[in-house]
């Protein structure tokens, strides 16, 4: 069983599309896919149609909310504003892209000095304001005292 998922459609945001445009990350999520580590699941139609239809959240977002109702996922990652919303309207844990950086540095499977990396890399790439990556930054160095 895997404890990693995304859906069909972030797969083809991700990798599909990524792989056309060069993007490093693509590569790596398919090789997680191919050896196991990550799950593609497909969401439920109806699951999909009523989020789209009360939400009006399309493609990845809806599919990746559309698994976490139907599975009862622990939480979902998403950096997507609309998405957040329709998380916390509907009681969906969720975390953005830094937590998880965070979360990984907390663990020890990442160093300080890759934490800070990635917060660059997400800040440089992503589309978090500043003042979340400020505030994320805070709780990366309030855990690392």
């Amino acid at each position: 069983v895997n404890d990693v998922a995304i859906s069909r459609g972030v797969y083809n945001e991700t990798v599909v599309r990524g792989k056309k445009k060069s993007i490093k990350d693509s590569l790596i999520i398919e090789k997680l896919v191919i050896d196991g580590n990550i799950a593609v699941k497909e969401a439920p139609s109806d699951e999909k149609l009523r989020l789209k239809r009360s939400f009006g959240i399309i493609h990845g977002e809806n599919e990746t909310i559309g698994i976490a109702i139907k599975e009862g996922c622990k939480f979902v990652i998403t950096d997507d504003k609309k998405a957040i919303v329709v998380c916390k309207i509907l009681d969906i844990p969720f975390m953005i892209a830094l937590d998880v950086v965070i979360d990984l540095y907390m663990n020890k499977r990442i160093s300080y000095n890759k934490a800070i990396r990635s917060f660059i890399r997400i800040r440089d790439y992503g589309w978090l304001s500043e003042k979340i990556i400020k505030n994320r930054f805070g709780k990366l160095k309030e855990v690392s005292k």
